[in-house]
């Protein structure tokens, strides 16, 4: 599709579903009338800076205001076919369409087929990326193994009973796979092709997964509330942005776009008539390039992903926010200070929650029930530090993230 013809297609269906959203969400038409603005009036890409950044951390308060979707779901509850949960919490309708995520596209430029025999290794419960890659995958004809995360002993055995040639899922956790099975002795398992998201993909990683097992991996990026907007070609040389998604890289701050170079939030305005989210800004930093990639396609590329705008940070694929750090904090006694680090050991991302004390405090039972406070609120697995009085900084933030991408 030429520049022009996007430009097109994207203002037409643009203006229908800001119509819509203006006739059908009264969360959508609030936003817009606090900022003075019609919907008749937003005809163009360009007209979209005149609509405030819906910001994420907003959003929960948003669904408390106007439970349960924030007044941003167009139809009634009876034709929602699921709700997800992201935390915060934040729920997410998804609607009577098939691949609201677009996602079909993005798969299969990143190497899918019919015929493939897919294991989706994404969590299932109470997040959407496992169900929306899993319809998304049929779509293209591939037969998928729901096997969602952990179990990772039967997931090789079922991936070489099955003879299972892709994979979709956390790039760690493919590692993780590939490496059990070479614990097990079962052999080289059979995936040809990896579609991998939800944290970063470092090349070094890549090039093991191409050079040491021969599988083609390549990688998408999305969000529960918007779907994926960027895929992978062959070239590898950025992810390009989905025709049905209206992406601006935009000064956090602001809201203002930025001209391409530059680095900002990733403000997405995607096709998606059931729940319009209309200048969602994601919070993840990234570079748009706009010049011709070598594959022909002529769409945009975002070039990786860049860290957050704010403390709310991906670990292991799951958003933790500085509430769900208040609130893991204050389920044990004595906790004066505390800090969340994100680190990075091999190919595994960590946690570790780093307390100060009240004296006194028995540090063994604290340290217990944090732990069991991480899992239950995060839903991760991570550890605690008891430090010195002193050594957490006044002003420190809440989550710092020490991770560094080779």
């Amino acid at each position: 599709m030429s520049a022009a013809a996007r430009a097109e297609y994207q203002a037409t269906w643009l203006a229908q579903l800001v119509q819509h959203a203006w006739d059908k969400a009264p969360g959508v038409r609030r936003r817009l009338e606090h900022a003075r603005v019609r919907a008749s009036e937003i005809r163009s890409v360009d007209d979209l800076r005149r609509i405030p950044v819906i910001k994420k951390a907003e959003m929960p308060d948003l669904q408390k205001a106007d439970p349960p979707f924030g007044g941003f779901c167009t139809v009634p509850m009876s034709k929602i076919r699921k709700i997800f949960v992201s935390p915060g919490p934040i729920l997410e309708p998804m609607g009577p369409e098939l691949s609201e995520w677009h996602a079909e596209t993005g798969l299969y430029a990143g190497g899918f087929r019919p015929g493939d025999v897919v294991l989706d290794t994404f969590l299932y419960h109470l997040v959407p990326a496992a169900h929306e890659l899993d319809e998304a995958l049929n779509l293209i004809g591939c037969s998928v193994v729901p096997t969602g995360v952990g179990n990772t002993d039967t997931q090789v055995a079922v991936a070489k009973a099955v003879g299972a040639t892709g994979f979709v899922g956390t790039p760690s956790f493919l590692m993780t796979v590939l490496k059990r099975a070479q614990e097990l002795g079962v052999g080289p398992l059979p995936f040809q092709v990896a579609q991998v998201g939800a944290e970063a993909l470092p090349e070094s990683l890549r090039r093991q997964f191409e050079e040491e097992f021969g599988i083609m991996t390549r990688q998408g990026f999305g969000t529960a509330d918007i779907g994926m907007i960027a895929y992978e070609c062959p070239e590898k040389s950025g992810m390009h942005l989905v025709e049905d998604a209206v992406v601006q890289v935009c000064d956090p701050q602001s809201g203002e776009p930025l001209p391409p170079g530059s680095i900002g939030e990733i403000v997405a305005t995607v096709n998606n008539h059931t729940y319009p989210m209309i200048r969602f800004g994601t919070g993840d930093l990234t570079i748009i390039d706009d010049s011709a990639c070598p594959c022909g396609r002529t769409s945009a590329r975002m070039l990786g992903w860049r860290g957050r705008a704010d403390e709310v940070t991906k670990v292991r694929g799951m958003f933790i926010h500085p509430r769900q750090a208040d609130e893991v904090a204050a389920r044990a006694p004595g906790v004066q200070r505390f800090q969340v680090v994100v680190g990075r050991q091999g190919h595994e991302d960590t946690l570790t929650l780093r307390v100060e004390l009240a004296a006194g405090t028995d540090a063994a039972g604290a340290s217990k029930t944090l732990e069991g406070a991480i899992r239950a609120v995060m839903k991760l697995r991570g550890s605690v530090d008891v430090v010195a009085a002193g050594t957490i900084a006044e002003d420190a933030k809440k989550i710092d993230d020490q991770r560094t991408w080779d």
